[in-house]
């Protein structure tokens, strides 16, 4: 079994290492999740990293690239919401494959709708849409939005924050705190269930649930080290024609 390697880990100078922004750290730190109506809620569990911010589904996700050789296509990229410590990695990557993209985050290539695109069809080849369609009423149109500018052949990563097998909803719930009771987020709309995967596949794509951790060839050591323990649901959507 390979594992990550420890010259790459920075092995020994600090006791833990977060690969979203390559440096070594002395520990992790809890976060304010939000409640909504300027109130704060703070969760004292450690799970983001000190300097870049990155909770493990980022850590999780730049293995993943570094890991499964995603890059090395050069595929047409769009990344919504990117996250501050990926987006300079990917860009000197890609160049101008890459676009990121947000309707309300300063600093994006295109601010777009992501429910009413203004991209071409089969623009990109690769998408990464992480925790965004919670925040979105029309998440059909969304989805619909995503296959559409999709190629043929291309691969959307979807991750959305899901709780039991059926989605909840309830559009009569617009305060922000009412929506943290819900939602656990102010600005969360819905807790997705399991049952995401028909609506991905509603829009056309062929959906396959996974696990980002399972995919990645770690020893025990570095997932204390790297604090990537927890296990999110990620769906892997296709565009097969």
């Amino acid at each position: 079994m390979m594992h990550y390697s420890g010259k790459l880990l920075g092995f020994p100078r600090l006791p833990f290492h977060c690969p979203a922004c390559e440096r070594d750290i002395h520990q992790w730190v809890g976060f304010d999740r939000g409640a909504g109506g300027g109130q704060s809620n703070f969760e004292p569990e450690k799970r983001l990293c000190p300097l870049c911010r990155s909770f493990e589904r980022t850590r999780h996700f730049a293995l993943y690239l570094e890991q499964q050789g995603v890059l090395k296509s050069k595929p047409r990229m769009l990344h919504f919401a990117p996250e501050k410590s990926l987006a300079p990695r990917l860009r000197t990557a890609l160049g101008d494959r890459y676009v990121t993209t947000d309707l309300f985050m300063s600093g994006v290539d295109r601010k777009e709708d992501i429910t009413q695109m203004t991209f071409a069809d089969a623009s990109f080849d690769f998408i990464y849409c992480s925790n965004v369609l919670e925040h979105v009423t029309e998440d059909a149109a969304a989805m619909s939005e995503l296959y559409r500018v999709l190629a043929p052949g291309g691969v959307a990563i979807v991750q959305v924050p899901i709780r039991g097998s059926k989605t909840y909803e309830d559009d009569s719930i617009t305060d922000p705190r009412e929506r943290f009771k819900h939602f656990g987020q102010g600005d969360h709309v819905r807790y997705y269930g399991e049952d995401i995967d028909e609506r991905l596949e509603r829009a056309g794509f062929s959906v396959a649930p996974f696990y980002m951790l399972d995919e990645l060839t770690l020893s025990e050591a570095d997932i204390l080290r790297m604090n990537l323990g927890k296990r999110e649901l990620i769906h892997k959507c296709e565009k097969l024609k």
